[in-house]
């Protein structure tokens, strides 16, 4: 029986890997690291058979631990905490198994954002689309230059031996999450919240910074092909090197999402009209701090590796549908409504 540890249930992604995890295989042991036992408690209702490990990710001796008795690490909690991800590391190669472990591990489509963000070149457009296949070799070269920024990548491409491994690269997430605890995603949420607060909807510069989009469900089904293939022991161009994996379901600008967020929030009586007011950088990062980023850069990217080698494809309705339930949700978190 296959036995998966996953940190990051109470998170957005984690909480909905989780849920279909457990919906398309009961068979599986699973256990989730969780540093709250209030939300323990939550999600052990929920799933009574999942086991609750009590720690954070700098328990570092109880995620290697855990490492070492799982077949199958996802971690959705975090790319950037180091202590995590070297104490899975350790944990996978003390593994009691001659067949390797896998590591299946979040990371983010900011990593195409780089040479924006070295160039200072926010809310303009870029024309280039990087294929996880087709411009593999150009992303590792990204990840290797610029290791300080892309520390946890650049650990699993340069210094893991031994595991399987594969990196995870979401866009913008859309769509209401099926985890326990939490359900919102970011980015547009975000640009909601500060145009009902503000009473204005606003973009970077002149809006034109473009990034793909998946819906969350879409997003953990390809988490849950690669625990499939893993559980497997699928071989083949999935792991380590070539484990690299984008995916989208449509690439929208900025200036776009704005604009349908203003529609949004007008219809609602949420702003004063559907004008979209442009920022600077740093007028952006005062309404919310890594606005420069999420907002201002371009990540547009094509899912070609889970096509061709797991069947994936993404199912959900495209983000301009989502982005009026988004504005009603956030309104109503908000009391707006």
């Amino acid at each position: 029986m296959a036995r998966i540890f996953l940190t990051g249930a109470s998170g957005y992604i984690g909480g909905d890997v989780l849920h279909l995890l457990k919906k398309t295989h009961p068979e599986y042991e699973c256990s989730v690291l969780l540093r709250d036992s209030g939300k323990a408690a939550a999600i052990s209702k929920v799933f009574p058979d999942v086991r609750i490990v009590l720690g954070d990710l700098d328990a570092a001796s109880l995620i290697e631990e855990e490492a070492s008795k799982a077949d199958v690490i996802i971690n959705a909690a975090s790319n950037k905490n180091m202590t995590c991800v070297e104490a899975i590391a350790r944990g996978l190669s003390k593994r009691d198994d001659p067949k390797p472990g896998h590591w299946i591990q979040v990371s983010g489509a900011s990593v195409i954002s780089v040479p924006d963000i070295l160039n200072g070149t926010f809310g303009e457009a870029a024309g280039k689309v990087y294929g996880d296949m087709d411009n593999a070799e150009e992303v590792r070269e990204i990840i290797r230059k610029n290791s300080g920024m892309r520390v946890v990548d650049n650990y699993l491409l340069n210094n893991v031996k031994g595991p399987k491994t594969a990196l995870i690269f979401p866009p913008i997430i859309y769509g209401e999450g099926r985890g326990v605890i939490k359900q919102r995603s970011v980015q547009i949420p975000e640009l909601s919240r500060v145009a009902i607060e503000t009473r204005q909807v606003v973009q970077v510069g002149k809006g034109e910074s473009t990034w793909s989009n998946i819906h969350i469900s879409d997003l953990s089904d390809l988490f849950v092909k690669l625990v499939e293939k893993a559980v497997q022991g699928t071989e083949g161009d999935l792991w380590n090197q070539n484990g690299l994996y984008f995916v989208g379901n449509g690439m929208m600008s900025f200036g776009k999402i704005s604009q349908l967020v203003a529609d949004a929030t007008h219809r609602l009586g949420l702003t004063d009209s559907t004008a979209v007011k442009s920022l600077s950088v740093d007028e952006a990062d005062k309404l919310w701090a890594p606005a420069r980023v999420f907002w201002g850069t371009n990540a547009r990217m094509e899912g070609q590796r889970a096509s061709r080698f797991l069947g994936w494809s993404p199912k959900q309705h495209p983000v301009e549908q989502e982005i009026p339930t988004t504005v009603k949700v956030e309104a109503t978190r908000l009391g707006k409504l």
